[in-house]
């Protein structure tokens, strides 16, 4: 498998990296765990997500996160994997 391209999302909520990465939805409530599938959904091509370390470090409080009301955020990777003719 090669990567086909990196998806960069600056402000990702870090209320929310759980579910992103270990598919753990407890804590979530459910209408923040709607807005995460919809997210999901809309980047469906991505196999695999990671996390910047570094962005979790800075206390990045965003007006505007991805989804959801304002929070503190970090930056999020994901991969795509190439598609198959």
């Amino acid at each position: 498998m090669s990567i086909e391209h990196v998806l960069t999302v600056d402000n990702f909520p870090e209320w929310a990296l759980s579910a992103l990465i270990n598919d753990d939805y407890s804590g979530i409530y459910e209408d923040d765990a709607v807005m995460l599938d919809k997210f999901l959904e809309h980047f469906a091509e991505v196999t695999h997500w990671e996390v910047d370390m570094d962005s979790l470090e800075d206390g990045n409080f965003m007006r505007y996160p991805a989804f959801g009301l304002a929070t503190d955020c970090c930056t999020v990777k994901g991969y795509a994997a190439e598609v198959a003719a």
